[in-house]
């Protein structure tokens, strides 16, 4: 049948009155076209404006979960897999924290980031004022992480409530990610440097020092629903990982006593008793109302018996112990274990150990025998970057010097070791606050130097160890290394740790005529006021390095140390004038007018 197809309007209507099957179904075609056209509306137009976080992404549901991914980002293939390892661990946490299930929303949103950065951007949108996601329980995760842990803090929101103590929600929770873990194996590995006291963890949290994780800032029922301006400098430091650090010894130790809590107080209801709005003392104080001192003493001794069991107890041991500036005893403890059943973590340290000992075909030997992966190709770029490298040593001194330097640039051991027993003694430190051997690497620039930063765990202020490039004042670098190392905390007061350092490393007769010539000159800044941003930082230093050089003769070491941790945020955090005052019985005026009757006469240079 052919048709016409210029007929017109009547026609067509016509036509379809004839013919009532094709009316209806051409009904149904135009109906499913317009449908069609809302639901591509809808998909392209309407839900991006409404929830413009959610451009970019593509997403998953499963049971409880609605995975987000970036389009092309990684992971996207194995959303199954995650989204099975999330049903399982949140019904194994549901059972273990005794929650009821009512309590956890029946939609949690898991935001799956390939980086770091990636995820900043993500909590920023989803926290802006144009969001309208209305996400009740988000979850941020990076691509590979294992997910419990973050997990586990979301059902601890949901089902435990708020809880006031950093600490308690940061033991709960790396406990419930991990709960056939031994936590005390930690305490008991840390020598005494690196232990950190029940007190000291309680004034640690109360100073801002115990950091809040990622979901408590960003994601919990808690946090701020948008990002205030306090919040941006968090999100912009942002950094992720849901497993424990063995160097995030804090939180160790809090799991370390909740696990405590558990075990002695009979199980995890009695951390569920304490869970609530307060400080972590109050809190601690509904399951024992002993002093915090006693309850840390029965703690640590708990700990110290039974961590001792634990299967990674020696391997624990060897790393704190490099981590805290004894490298000897480290490899000591390494070069005791057999080596044909070593796990892959205790190959790891015990090949940091080795390079940090200058024990180089060790290391090397032991690299090889590590699995393939990321951990291996780390290791062997440091066993590869030390190849080769000079070993000096002398008595509290060992030197890494690279074959690259020039000669004219290579450090002298009997130099630093001069300078290094010469601040020691002017410190009035004893044996006790020193590390076996203070370790320096001398490295040819600044890539290499970079490349090996990592090489022992922790800060060097905590490790006692410098790496060094041929621009560094090795002189200046030890002097800012040591009174932390020595003291076990910082000051939080620039003067007083700038000061010193220029006190150490500085003869004393060239500060007195750099003095002179800034009074010569009309730039001496009033003592009582002076401080980094009051005026230029080369004057800061130089009038910080004569105060602290006159405190040291004047005062000793000893009322050095004290004035250094009472204004340290682990100490009392007392100004800086106020500790002088306390404890030395002076103040900065008073010091700078007798400074100006004597090495800072003028008649001096006259």
């Amino acid at each position: 049948m052919r048709y016409n197809c210029d007929m017109d309007g009547h026609s067509f209507f016509r036509m379809l009155r004839n013919r009532p099957v094709l009316a209806f179904v051409g009904g149904f075609a135009i109906a499913g076209i317009a449908i069609g056209l809302i639901v591509l509306f809808t998909l392209f137009w309407v839900e991006p404006m409404s929830a413009p976080e959610q451009a970019g992404t593509v997403r998953f549901n499963a049971d409880h979960f609605t995975l987000w991914y970036q389009k092309g980002g990684q992971g996207v293939s194995s959303h199954g897999a995650l989204s099975e390892e999330l049903q399982q661990d949140l019904s194994d946490l549901i059972s273990l924290l005794q929650v009821n299930p009512d309590l956890i929303p029946g939609k949690i949103d898991v935001f799956i980031h390939d980086d770091v950065a990636s995820m900043q951007s993500s909590i920023a949108s989803r926290k802006s004022p144009n969001s309208r996601g209305g996400y009740i329980a988000p979850l941020d995760l990076l691509v590979g992480e294992p997910p419990r842990q973050r997990l586990a803090e979301l059902v601890l929101a949901f089902g435990w409530g708020e809880c006031g103590s950093q600490l308690l929600k940061q033991g709960m929770a790396l406990y419930a990610a991990d709960p056939k873990r031994n936590f005390h194996a930690v305490v008991a590995a840390l020598p005494k440097r690196l232990y950190y006291s029940l007190p000291e963890l309680i004034l640690m949290e109360k100073r801002g020092r115990f950091a809040e994780s990622a979901y408590d800032q960003f994601d919990s029922p808690y946090s701020t629903a948008s990002i205030l301006f306090a919040d941006l400098r968090d999100l912009l430091s942002l950094s992720a990982h849901g497993e424990a650090s063995l160097e995030d010894i804090a939180g160790l130790e809090a799991a370390s006593f909740v696990q405590f809590v558990i075990e002695t107080e009979g199980g995890i209801g009695a951390v569920k008793q304490a869970w609530g709005r307060g400080s972590t003392d109050s809190l601690i104080s509904r399951i024992d109302s002993a002093p915090l001192a006693e309850i840390g003493r029965a703690w640590y001794s708990y700990a110290g018996e039974h961590g001792k069991e634990s299967s990674d107890f020696s391997m624990l041991t060897a790393y704190y112990r490099l981590a805290a500036g004894y490298p000897d005893t480290a490899w000591t403890e390494c070069s005791a274990w057999d080596e044909s059943d070593l796990t892959q973590g205790e190959r790891m340290i015990a090949v940091r150990c080795a390079l940090a000992v200058g024990e180089f075909a060790d290391a090397q030997r032991l690299v090889s025998q590590l699995d393939e992966g990321d951990k291996r190709e780390e290791l062997m770029g440091f066993s590869s970057l030390y190849t080769g490298w000079i070993v000096q040593e002398a008595t509290g001194v060992r030197l890494f010097i690279s074959p690259q330097l020039p000669a004219e640039e290579r450090p002298e051991l009997s130099v630093v070791e001069k300078l290094y027993n010469g601040m020691a003694d002017r410190l009035a430190l004893s044996a006790a606050d020193l590390p076996e051997r203070i370790t320096l690497f001398f490295y040819p620039n600044a890539g290499d130097r970079d490349a090996g930063i990592h090489l022992a765990p922790l800060s060097g202020e905590k490790n006692a160890t410098l790496h060094l490039v041929p621009s560094d004042d090795v002189a200046l670098e030890l002097a800012r290394t040591l009174p932390v190392y020595a003291w076990r905390r910082d000051t939080y007061s620039q003067l007083l740790r700038e000061g010193l350092a220029i006190a150490l490393s500085r003869e004393a007769s060239l500060l007195e005529a750099q003095g002179r010539s800034l009074r010569n000159e009309g730039r001496w800044y009033p003592l009582a006021s002076v401080d980094y941003g009051m005026t230029a930082d080369s004057t800061v230093a130089l009038e910080g390095g004569i105060l602290m050089n006159y405190l040291l003769d004047e005062c000793g070491g000893g009322a050095v140390r004290d004035v250094w941790i009472a204004t340290s945020p682990s100490g009392r955090y007392l100004s800086f004038d106020s500790a002088l005052a306390e404890i030395c019985h002076t103040t900065r005026k008073d010091i700078e007018e007798v400074l100006f009757r004597s090495i800072l006469s003028l008649r001096k240079d006259q």
